[in-house]
């Protein structure tokens, strides 16, 4: 990996709340891993607090020392958000505002129609003079500058727009900045189903096979995402190289696979669910509606999404989805009987093509030595039958919750995909 593109670089997160391990720096950790994916040596990492003689001095040795710095938080519009003034004054500018965006905040405000004085976000105009605004989306969030010759890009602190910018602004800027002239092009495949030391002792033997062609191994939990990054001399060797590639990763990886890019399991379901004309119904327990949620969170979920209904007491699953009592009685709200008789009733009652339940416990309590904590039954019906399967979730309740309602996802997804899956 080292090499590719011959950059050394340095990423600063600010942030108290960083500091104070309050909150889990994920922009470091992504801004690091698509650095990796290009070949770009990181030399630091550097966390800094809400203090501008702090942010100044953890600048100041970036550009001593690095070819490339990425900066992410500290440029809201409160005090404490200090990142803007600290740039400015390593890059020997004052700070200025720019009139454009002046205009854009105040447009924004006034069209919210809250009466909000747009002098309490004047700070966001503010940046230091020369600054290059980075605004794909038409909402600025971030800025580049120059400093002794280095690009040093600031981003916002909130993960989601880090992320928009860095493939939209900072991957381009590196890939069209290669010394010898030649094209860098990525990919991102999204697997589900093995882990990461699973994958990697799959794809090892492929790797003397991919002359230009690199891999990195990013865990996004539950899933584990692969970025393939080939380097060549024009666009049409690195998109044959990277095509080539990645039907190497298909083809070992199987239905793993899932998707590329932005590509979501929900996502994939839905086009699955919507291409075939299916409706479904959906009955969560211990999920809580992790499962609705996700669905829904799809434009267009409507389409095929009937109902999600999350019975989380025994009564419930009796009164709204016909569970017999019997049944609860005997084998209790959390065995294969029950999840086979939530995912029928589900059905049954929405008169859809086909009823998801999923029934189990979290913890961190409520486990026995017959069913310990993380007892997960998934079960999936269509008009013909209904199949259920036995998991076993390690992790923190949130976690268990997470994992379950993936592979209640993921198994949606491979009954369209995989003929036979559910009888497996």
């Amino acid at each position: 990996m080292d090499g590719v593109c011959r950059v050394i670089a340095e990423i600063i997160t600010i942030g108290d709340e960083l500091i104070s391990g309050r909150v889990r720096d994920r922009n470091a950790e992504f801004v690091a891993g698509r650095l990796f994916g290009l070949g770009v040596r990181v030399r630091a990492i550097t966390t800094v607090a809400d203090d501008l003689a702090r942010i100044q001095d953890a600048l100041t040795r970036a550009v001593r020392r690095s070819d490339l710095v990425l900066v992410t938080g500290g440029l809201g519009p409160t005090e404490d958000d200090v990142t803007c003034a600290a740039a400015a004054e390593v890059g020997g500018v004052p700070l200025v505002r720019n009139e454009a965006i002046w205009l854009k905040i105040k447009g924004y405000l006034e069209l919210r129609g809250r009466g909000e004085s747009p002098e309490r976000y004047e700070k966001l105009a503010v940046l230091p003079q020369g600054a290059e605004i980075i605004d794909p989306r038409g909402n600025t969030c971030g800025f580049s500058i120059i400093v002794g010759g280095v690009p040093v890009f600031l981003l916002p602190g909130v993960p989601e727009q880090t992320r928009d910018l860095m493939d939209a602004q900072v991957i381009p800027f590196l890939s069209a900045g290669l010394a010898d002239g030649s094209v860098l092009r990525q990919r991102l495949i999204k697997t589900f189903g093995l882990d990461e030391t699973a994958i990697q002792e799959k794809l090892a033997p492929l790797a003397a096979d991919w002359p230009g062609v690199s891999l990195g191994y990013y865990p996004d939990f539950p899933e584990v995402h692969l970025m393939l990054t080939a380097q060549a001399k024009d666009e049409n060797e690195a998109a044959a190289l990277i095509t080539r590639a990645e039907g190497d990763v298909r083809r070992v990886l199987g239905k793993v696979v899932y998707g590329r890019e932005h590509d979501r399991l929900e996502s994939v379901v839905g086009e699955l669910l919507a291409a075939r004309g299916r409706k479904l119904a959906v009955a969560e327990s211990c999920t809580g509606g992790l499962i609705g949620h996700r669905l829904t969170g799809v434009p267009g979920s409507s389409e095929y999404v009937d109902r999600v209904l999350v019975t989380y007491s025994n009564q419930a699953k009796v009164e709204l989805l016909g569970v017999s009592g019997e049944t609860l009685e005997k084998h209790g709200a959390v065995s294969a009987e029950t999840a086979v008789e939530m995912a029928a009733g589900v059905r049954e009652r929405s008169a859809v093509d086909l009823g998801l339940a999923v029934t189990g416990i979290a913890g961190p309590d409520g486990g026995t030595d017959e069913k310990p904590v993380g007892t997960v039954f998934i079960a999936l019906g269509d008009a013909q039958r209904t199949a259920v399967r036995r998991h076993r979730f390690m992790g923190r309740r949130h976690q268990i919750k997470i994992l379950s309602a993936a592979h209640a996802l993921d198994w949606l997804r491979r009954y369209f995909i995989q003929p036979g899956f559910m009888d497996s």
